[in-house]
């Protein structure tokens, strides 16, 4: 599944040192929401959007929390309605479904690696970096990852250590067993309010990934990448 490239009002400078670590998120960077489930929830509910499609408002509905800086995932789930065109008298029941959704094991729903992620990563690898994962998630990231087929040296996982992005200790566990400074690693995610702001708080780089230019942060507050493969450029200087 590709997600369409754009051009961001500020991207990822690379006159700065190559990190010795890279941590990313999981879900909207490696793992995406499993488009099919996703776009037969909101036919249920006299919507229609096409699977290909599902990224795009993933992105978009990131931003509408991002702008109010809530992990209130209604806003998130409001933004896939509209995209699915539900009718107004269908809103209640596209919004418990996707609801219902969601709260299932993250192997069930976000499960659908974006086109290109393992190419990159393999690239990424190759240029000596560690990698990380960190993840606000439900306990079963790992497996899911592992199932994917996704490559890593480590991954924290919110629910089994206890701290969640924004939070600095769940960034400095992950430091930590890679054994690198937070000032000599970056961390690529899809949240300005977890991913970046939890970055900056524990010292490390953000680099929002960003692929649509939706970030409601201020132009110049952060650095965006549009792809792993930006991030693969970083990390090799």
């Amino acid at each position: 599944m590709t997600v369409a490239p754009a051009i961001l009002g500020m991207t990822a400078q690379s006159s700065r040192a190559a990190p010795q670590a890279v941590l990313l998120d999981a879900g909207g960077v490696l793992l995406l929401p499993n488009p099919f489930v996703v776009a037969a929830v909101l036919r249920a509910a006299g919507g229609s959007l096409d699977p290909e499609l599902v990224p795009r408002a993933h992105y978009a509905g990131i931003a509408a929390m991002d702008a109010r800086k809530t992990t209130d995932w209604s806003h998130y789930n409001r933004v896939l309605v509209r995209f699915g065109g539900v009718p107004q008298t269908s809103i209640d029941d596209a919004m418990a479904g996707l609801a219902r959704f969601f709260s299932s094991p993250v192997t069930g729903t976000w499960n659908v690696v974006p086109d290109g992620v393992i190419e990159q990563l393999r690239d990424l690898a190759a240029t000596g970096v560690a990698i990380g994962v960190v993840s606000n998630a439900d306990g079963f990231v790992e497996a899911t990852l592992r199932r994917c087929d996704i490559p890593f040296d480590v991954v924290i996982d919110s629910t089994v250590v206890g701290y969640a992005k924004p939070q600095p200790e769940i960034f400095a566990l992950a430091l930590a067993q890679l054994n690198v400074a937070a000032g000599d690693a970056v961390h690529v995610g899809d949240m300005a309010s977890a991913d970046v702001d939890g970055a900056f708080a524990a010292g490390v780089r953000p680099l929002h990934l960003d692929p649509f230019g939706d970030c409601p942060y201020p132009a110049d507050h952060h650095e965006h990448v549009r792809s792993l493969a930006d991030v693969v450029a970083i990390a090799s200087g």
